[in-house]
């Protein structure tokens, strides 16, 4: 079969960096069947001005920078930017991809319509809860993005919560995030072996005080270790006390982040309890969950009942669910881990098996092409 010519327009690119960018990056890059063509989706990129250049990103980062993002939404919404970008190459067999994060997305659905060609939308957030956007704005906002699910020849949902939150479509579908294809290998550590080492890499920024309540009792107990990858809004005291002891660290190279991240014995996901962020626990689904799957150990979900996460774990039992908000009931529950083996290797063997099954980056790469095609 030809290659499909997948033209992404998107504020995220294909990177190994952040989790929506490490998605695309793993569907896309160097994949047989796909020839990848990225064009410019912000409108700084496609019209060279010093109000957006420079400007606007100075005033996002001031008390002024919902104006600024209600101005930035509204400019990518209404301008015709996708008449500055180059045509699409020749041949039937071309789709447009974006990720309806931040303003390319709006550019995108232009583009795809303007040369008529089909238009593929990952949803992996509820975007319109994040954007720094005053009230009107973010009204106006949620359904445009709702829109964008129903306007799409193929929607893309991270888990069954979002696509439950955006509606019915003639062609949804589920694609989980796909993992790496190199499992996580064990690893020797320096620390007691009496320790049982828990790792959390990823998000500290939005789960900073959640974090920190929980980083703040670890401290005072000496049943489980726990390590922290990021850097998070902590009080600078705590910081440094976590950083002393060797239980907080920054990003590095990924030779040495997959060697500490081999380490663990078991390992932490985190979602939402604040009521304000209520849908983006129901429609998110953590892409560290299926990488931590590589390593074949026990994961240890600490989110709502109502996230998309725990809906996923409680159906597959592969993780063990804390479902209350105090840090107290985590710490508890990690505890009891430690001291049931017995409950370790079901777990493990439960996360190996969903690395093999749901989270397995063939299936689930297979499940994209199989999207691709389907709007051809």
């Amino acid at each position: 079969m030809d290659e499909i010519n997948v033209i992404l327009i998107s504020s995220v690119r294909p990177e190994r960096s952040m989790s929506g960018a490490l998605i695309l990056h793993r569907h896309l890059m160097n994949r047989r069947g796909i020839r990848l063509h990225i064009l410019p989706a912000e409108h700084h990129e496609i019209v060279h001005s010093r109000f957006h250049s420079k400007i606007v990103p100075r005033l996002l980062r001031t008390p002024a920078r919902r104006w600024a993002a209600d101005v930035d939404y509204l400019m990518h919404t209404t301008l015709p930017l996708e008449k500055h970008l180059a045509a699409p190459p020749r041949g039937t067999r071309t789709v447009v991809l974006t990720l309806a994060y931040r303003s390319g997305c709006w550019v995108a659905q232009r583009y795809a319509r303007w040369h008529r060609l089909p238009l593929i939308v990952r949803f992996d957030d509820w975007w319109p809860d994040i954007a720094e956007v005053h009230t009107p704005v973010r009204k106006q906002l949620e359904q445009r993005f709702l829109e964008l699910h129903r306007s799409a020849d193929l929607s893309l949902c991270i888990s069954e919560g979002m696509l439950k939150a955006l509606g019915p479509h003639r062609n949804a579908r589920v694609i989980l995030p796909i993992p790496g294809v190199e499992p996580i290998a064990p690893s020797t550590s320096n620390d007691s072996a009496d320790e049982f080492r828990v790792g959390y890499s990823g998000n500290m920024f939005d789960y900073s005080d959640m974090l920190c309540d929980l980083a703040q009792l670890a401290l005072k107990q000496t049943d489980v270790r726990i390590e922290f990858r990021g850097r998070p809004r902590w009080p600078q005291a705590l910081v440094d006390e976590m950083r002393h002891r060797h239980l907080l660290y920054d990003f590095e190279a990924e030779a040495g982040f997959h060697d500490w991240l081999g380490s663990f014995h078991a390992y932490l996901v985190v979602i939402f309890f604040d009521a304000a962020q209520g849908r983006r626990a129901e429609t998110c689904f953590p892409s560290k969950l299926v990488d931590y799957s590589r390593a074949g150990r026990p994961v240890v979900i600490w989110a709502p009942e109502t996230s998309a996460v725990v809906q996923w774990a409680k159906k597959s039992r592969a993780a063990l669910c804390v479902t209350e908000p105090d840090a107290r009931a985590l710490l508890s529950a990690l505890a009891h881990l430690k001291s049931d083996r017995a409950l370790q290797l079901e777990l493990a063997a439960r996360m190996r098996r969903a690395y093999e099954t749901d989270f397995s980056p063939v299936r689930l790469q297979q499940q994209f092409l199989e999207g691709l095609n389907s709007v051809i």
